[in-house]
């Protein structure tokens, strides 16, 4: 396992934040067949998705010699963190993240809207993948850059990410105070 020092951590963190979100809103705009920007922050990241590869490279990359347990391994562990991420937008922030009952792939196989098997079957997939390339894509991008870079960009987006955070979360806390629903990320 690769030894990250904090900067390369935070950009690890976004590069698959960011990247999620670029996946996300292109499924989501083709499935709806309009533009949808997908997350709860206005900016272009889902920080479900830096966080699920961080636990996916720390408990899974031990297991790379064994693909297929690197695919239920990380179909289990994102999708706990998916259920945890849900639970903290509706008890949080008054909202929803998705809603796995509006689409067809996953209608007849979620639990609660907030999971499905479909979606689980596809973090494994991603697993694999992130384990055996995409890991090591952010990793050459981040070598790549000078450290005074690194440090610069790292600084942007968290920077960012603090802002969003703020103003996103309290207009949704806001809201849910004054009695209005929070309508489902990207479903509006």
């Amino acid at each position: 396992m690769y030894r990250l020092s904090v900067e390369q951590i935070i950009f690890q963190f976004f590069f698959f934040s960011v990247s999620g979100w670029i996946g996300e809103t292109i499924m989501e705009s083709i499935v709806r067949k309009r533009f949808v920007s997908k997350g709860f922050f206005k900016g272009p990241y889902v920080p479900v998705h830096g966080v699920g590869a961080f636990i996916v490279y720390l408990l899974c990359t031990p297991l790379k010699s064994y693909p297929p347990l690197v695919f239920l391994a990380g179909a289990a562990l994102c999708t706990v963190v998916e259920y945890t991420a849900a639970i903290l937008l509706e008890k949080v922030f008054h909202t929803r993240g998705w809603d796995y009952d509006t689409y067809p792939f996953t209608k007849w196989c979620h639990y609660k809207k907030r999971i499905a098997l479909t979606t689980s079957l596809f973090f494994g997939l991603v697993s694999v993948g992130a384990i055996y390339f995409y890991w090591d894509i952010g990793l050459w991008i981040m070598q790549s850059l000078d450290s005074s870079v690194l440090v610069i960009l790292d600084i942007l987006f968290v920077a960012g990410f603090v802002i969003d955070l703020i103003v996103t979360g309290t207009k949704c806390i806001r809201n849910a105070l004054a009695g209005i629903p929070n309508k489902t990320i990207g479903l509006e």
